[in-house]
């Protein structure tokens, strides 16, 4: 009885495993996976293809997917060349078709009307293909996917010849092979270096979506290594969106370059003539307006300044916080003065330059109101912005970024161009800024009475009956060595007077219109604090909070695929 359960047990066995490889072989699958690769400038791959058909997947023949659009380490596009030579099946000549994919090409070899019985059949595809080699600093070499991992079939074995076009000594050259799954680095070959030549083979078979990649190296100089003239015209024919990009950089230059020749060349500067006091009928403000043919926070603070020292504010800095009192006066004061004065004091007598909601809008519109007071009396009269020729150039290379970032060819040397064509736009913003021949008169007179206020030694200056060194004058000019950022040259200048004034009076000097920490011996401490400080306080009272104000491999590395 124990024996004829064992016999059923075996007949049961043996009918399995036949059953099983019977489906096995009834499987389609490639039996065999050959290239030869002949390596010179370009490649020759002569692939012989041998697969069993059942009719299931494999009715008129076979398609593959060859890649010919990679990345490379900067993300530009790297495109290499691809032909078909020649097709057979069982030795005759074959019809295919191509087609473009998304990153390389799909050839499909057979005839629609023709539906294969099922078999075996053997198929050789011949084809060229170029940049496929890469150079290196000690070696070149062949990095090569010799299946592809898109069969949805297995492979009995797959092999490959690599054949370099001169006899290298093999004790020059090495060799290794990855097989498997993409990105695994299975060993599962054999090889062997010749003369010239190398030779790959898989000692198990590859299941579906498995393949052999090979890597063959030999000595530098053996292929010529394209010149730097040859990889500049790939890269721009291989990335038309940088070659745009370029383009629009270079018209953009040449444009803003000629503009800038044309309109925003200074006029000559005349000779600077030291002055002991700034051109009559100019404020403070205005004259750094003239200056930097901009507004800023400075002619902001400078105007503020100045309306204190003609007794229309106080300042007071006692508690950490600057405040600013309304006071009446009947000094003159400038168009551009007159209108800030009114803004700031519009609804109330006294404001806290804190930030809150309330403060920022006073200030902010006071602010907006000044500049359009020094804009409206002192611009195109006195300096032209030229700023509307920045128009043409900054959309034509806005539609060329649209244009480019539609097709998805921006990579990073496209994006580095684009960052410097904005970086130029940015540069000739200020250099097309230009004086009038009129505001190049009034700068220059503005530089002589700089020079005044910030060069120490009088006598230096060869000044004809300059003004006797007093408090007085130093407040008078003091929103103006603001304004042109020499206040503390031109406090050092009184450090000793104020000294003596008070040794001999028992009091030290302080400005009415100020009340705060002051020291009389330390002028410059005072110029700083309504300098920069005085700035930062207004600045940050009038800022929305957050804003600014103005070497290893794998399988299915390489090229080829097929």
């Amino acid at each position: 009885m124990f024996s004829l359960q064992m016999n059923v047990l075996r007949f049961l066995i043996a009918a399995t495993s036949y059953l099983c490889l019977s489906l096995a072989i009834a499987q389609e699958h490639i039996i065999s996976y050959h290239s030869d690769i002949d390596v010179n400038g370009s490649m020759i791959v002569t692939v012989r293809l041998r697969v069993h058909s059942e009719g299931v997947n494999i009715q008129r023949g076979i398609f593959r997917d060859f890649p010919t659009d990679y990345r490379d380490r900067l993300g530009n596009h790297y495109v290499v060349s691809f032909d078909v030579l020649g097709i057979t099946r069982d030795g005759v000549s074959e019809r295919w078709s191509s087609e473009r994919l998304s990153n390389g090409v799909r050839i499909t070899i057979g005839d629609e009307n023709v539906l294969l019985p099922p078999g075996d059949y053997s198929y050789l595809i011949r084809y060229r293909t170029d940049r496929q080699i890469g150079f290196f600093d000690d070696h070149d070499e062949l990095y090569w996917n010799v299946t592809g991992n898109g069969w949805g079939f297995s492979i009995l074995n797959a092999s490959a010849n690599v054949n370099l076009p001169l006899s290298v000594a093999a004790a020059e050259m090495s060799i290794a092979a990855f097989t498997g799954y993409e990105g695994i680095s299975g060993q599962n070959y054999t090889g062997s270096l010749q003369d010239g030549s190398a030779t790959f083979s898989t000692t198990q078979t590859l299941a579906p979506r498995e393949g052999l990649t090979i890597v063959v190296t030999w000595p530098k100089g053996l292929i010529p290594e394209p010149t730097a003239g040859q990889k500049a015209g790939y890269l721009l024919f291989d990335n038309r969106g940088l070659l745009l990009v370029l383009l629009a950089l270079l018209l953009s230059s040449t444009y803003l370059y000629k503009s800038w020749s044309l309109v925003g060349r200074d006029p000559d500067a005349g000779i600077i003539i030291p002055q002991y006091e700034p051109p009559r009928g100019y404020s403070p403000a205005s004259t750094r307006y003239i200056m930097k043919m901009a507004y800023d926070k400075a002619a902001f603070s400078a105007a503020i300044i100045n309306l204190a020292v003609k007794g229309y504010l106080a300042i007071d800095n006692t508690a950490d916080e600057y405040t600013l009192t309304k006071a009446v006066s009947d000094a003159p004061l400038a168009p551009c003065e007159q209108v800030l004065f009114a803004s700031l004091f519009k609804n109330k007598d006294k404001l806290v330059l804190v930030h809150d909601p309330e403060n920022m809008l006073t200030i902010s519109k006071a602010k907006r109101s000044h500049c359009k007071a020094l804009e409206n009396d002192y611009n195109k009269i006195y300096f032209n912005l030229n700023s509307a020729l920045l128009l043409p150039s900054f959309f034509g290379s806005l539609i060329v970024f649209i244009a480019v970032a539609l097709s998805g060819a921006v990579a990073l040397l496209a994006g580095l161009a684009f960052a410097l064509i904005n970086i130029l736009h940015g540069v000739f913003y200020f250099l097309l800024r230009a004086p009038s021949v009129k505001g190049r008169r009034l700068i220059d007179k503005l530089e002589g009475f700089k020079l005044y206020l910030e060069v120490a030694e009088q006598d230096d200056l060869n000044l004809k009956n300059p003004p006797d060194k007093t408090p007085e004058l130093f407040e008078s000019c003091l929103p103006c060595a603001l304004a042109l950022g020499v206040e503390q040259a031109w406090a050092e200048q009184f450090t000793e007077i104020f000294a003596t004034l008070e040794a001999k009076t028992g009091q030290g000097y302080r400005p009415l219109w100020y009340n705060g920490i002051f020291h009389s011996h330390n002028i410059g401490a005072f110029t700083t604090e309504v300098g920069s400080s005085f700035n930062s306080a207004i600045s940050a009272a009038a800022t929305v909070p957050g804003s600014t104000y103005g070497g290893g491999g794998f399988s299915g590395g390489g090229g080829g695929g097929w």
